[in-house]
């Protein structure tokens, strides 16, 4: 079942405000918003395909390795998600932790 989509705008918004709240000591602010940044980026790249179910996939970013949790109707929307996450600009490599709804 699919959820329509939520305002990309506010989606994303909020995505930047959680990148930016989550600062650690060693973390500087250029640093935390290219990582949220990268984040909102990837999360409206798998928003904008409608084959995936977006809201079930968790996007991190942490020095430009994007992480993907959650779980996926099929073995294929792993490997799509892995796909658009990889070409958004800045990201550096992708940990993959996608599984298969069973």
């Amino acid at each position: 079942m699919r959820i329509s989509k939520l305002p990309l705008c506010a989606t994303l918004g909020l995505l930047l405000l959680n990148g930016c709240a989550a600062l650690e000591d060693d973390v500087t602010v250029g640093e935390a918003i290219d990582d949220a940044t990268i984040t909102a980026q990837v999360k409206a790249a798998l928003v904008e395909d409608d084959d995936l179910a977006a809201l079930d996939i968790n996007v991190d970013t942490r020095d430009g390795v994007v992480t993907l949790n959650g779980e996926v109707d099929e073995q294929a929307d792993i490997a799509r998600a892995t796909e658009l996450a990889n070409d958004v600009d800045g990201v550096r490599s992708i940990q993959n932790n996608l599984t298969v709804d069973q």
